[in-house]
């Protein structure tokens, strides 16, 4: 028999707990700047989903820099845009971004689409967080909750890959206007408000109805009247019309970014669906939400079934009971149809930003036989990353989430929430969401079943 002395137990004791913390350092480290210490999520080899999708997580989402996107469409509208010499110091100034965190991105994507469709350039916009307690507060009128663009998003990202695919347009930060690097000229402000016919939230403009010509056609307008304002010289007896230069300075055009302004799928040629996806690769969120995503996902070691429970506090569409019993019983059908009998059934991650409301569904979820967890579930064993998301505002929190329906399995969601309409769209290889999966199996591999509840009739157009 062996025999151990009593110092070779202490060391091997010794070894063991060093061993444990560093471990535990490794796969929890306490701030997202420990590079090697996180796990990077790969998901290609074993997800079932188009190779689309895992494209569009590295470009919002990786842990590191993402390789160079394509932008094809945006390169080809750029192209075909006009850029005037007249307009070369026009900047749009987009205004009224406000909700929660995807209503913004899409609110963000009209505002780059509108500066493209007009060919002037940009001030990046800035934002209002909401309250995280008071989530039907957008703190509009709220000057200190407004954040800018690089703070909301990474703006390094968004710059590089404009300069490849629009070197077209400038795009400055507010800070620099009425500096000397951007003086500033006129300040002018347009109202879409005005357009004959328009209707908030029930989509505007379209491929026969182009943004492009309703703002022209304002831009001739406010420098007509700037220029009727200007002190016309006493021995001046004659006026002629002359083609309009650029200022010397910046003309800064404010002007709203209305959400479900563009009635994308109204183009049979598809350009301005592509254009809309590849604006979508642009906005890729800030270190914090992308490290806490790939922790999260690289600790789900299972297939995992995403459900989108949308009964936090603001919830204006379904109720829990509504929304626990549609959701359970998708989960029954998609495992029918998408499982293999005999195995392990798949994970159920819950995105929702209320945990009571998580503990319920799990023990309803438990009782048809579903294990189900969250993003706070799966980091309770590992105290720095569950830190972490406390600490993130609830926006940012449900950014974690998007992050991890995109990767799961399989999707189910609320028409109601652009949250889930968004994921919807980026799931499926077309852009827009064609339909549920349990019911039309020619899906692209998008695996994505939304159920139907929520006045969102502008979402499959427009979103």
């Amino acid at each position: 028999m062996l025999n151990f002395s009593r110092g070779a137990v202490f060391a091997v004791v010794a070894l063991v707990l060093i061993w444990g913390f560093h471990l535990g350092a490794y796969l929890d480290p306490t701030t997202p700047g420990e590079r090697k210490s996180y796990f990077y999520y790969k998901s290609v080899t074993k997800s079932p989903l188009s190779p689309h999708v895992h494209t569009y997580f590295d470009q919002v989402f990786s842990a590191e820099k993402p390789p160079n996107y394509a932008f094809s469409a945006l390169k080809a509208a750029c192209t075909r845009a006009e850029w005037k010499e007249e307009n070369r110091n026009v900047y749009l100034e987009c205004e009224g971004i406000q909700a929660g965190m995807t209503s913004i991105m899409s609110e963000v994507k009209v505002c780059f689409k509108m500066a493209i469709d007009a060919g002037v350039n940009m001030l990046l916009p800035s934002m209002p967080l909401r309250d995280s307690v008071n989530l039907k507060n957008f703190n509009f009128m709220n000057e200190s909750a407004y954040m800018t663009y690089d703070q909301w998003f990474d703006q390094d990202h968004l710059l590089a890959s404009m300069a490849r695919a629009c070197p077209q347009m400038k795009i400055k930060h507010p800070i620099e206007a009425g500096t000397a690097s951007l003086p500033i000229t006129n300040k002018w402000s347009m109202d879409i408000g005005t357009a004959p016919g328009f209707r908030m939230l029930s989509g505007y403009f379209w491929v026969g109805r182009p943004f492009k010509a309703w703002f022209d056609n304002e831009l001739v307008r406010l420098r007509f009247l700037a220029s009727a304002n200007r002190k016309i010289p006493a021995d001046d007896e004659t006026t002629q019309i002359t083609q309009p230069t650029p200022e010397e300075g910046a003309s800064i055009i404010s002007i709203a970014s209305q959400f479900l302004l563009f009635r994308l799928t109204d183009d049979p040629t598809g350009r301005e669906v592509a254009l809309w996806k590849d604006l979508s690769h642009l906005i890729r969120f800030k270190e914090e939400p992308r490290i806490i995503t790939n922790r999260i996902l690289s600790h789900i070691d299972r297939q995992f079934f995403g459900v989108h429970f949308r009964v936090e506090k603001d919830n204006m569409w379904s109720s829990f009971e509504n929304q626990l019993k549609v959701d359970l019983d998708a989960l029954d059908q998609a495992w029918a149809q998408y499982g293999s009998p005999g195995k392990e059934r798949p994970l159920i991650y819950l995105a929702c930003g209320d945990e009571g409301q998580i503990e319920r569904f799990a023990e309803a979820g438990a009782q048809r036989g579903w294990t189900v967890t969250s993003k706070y579930g799966i980091a309770k064993d590992y105290p720095a990353t569950l830190r972490m998301i406390k600490e993130l505002p609830f926006d940012f929190q449900g950014a974690v989430d998007m992050g991890v329906m995109l990767e799961s399995h399989f999707f189910m969601g609320i028409t109601g929430s652009a949250l889930s309409s968004t994921v919807g769209n980026m799931r499926d290889p077309t852009g827009r969401y064609r339909g549920s999966s349990l019911l039309y199996p020619d899906d692209g591999n998008a695996r994505t079943h939304l159920f139907n509840d929520g006045d969102a009739s502008g979402y499959p157009c427009c979103l």
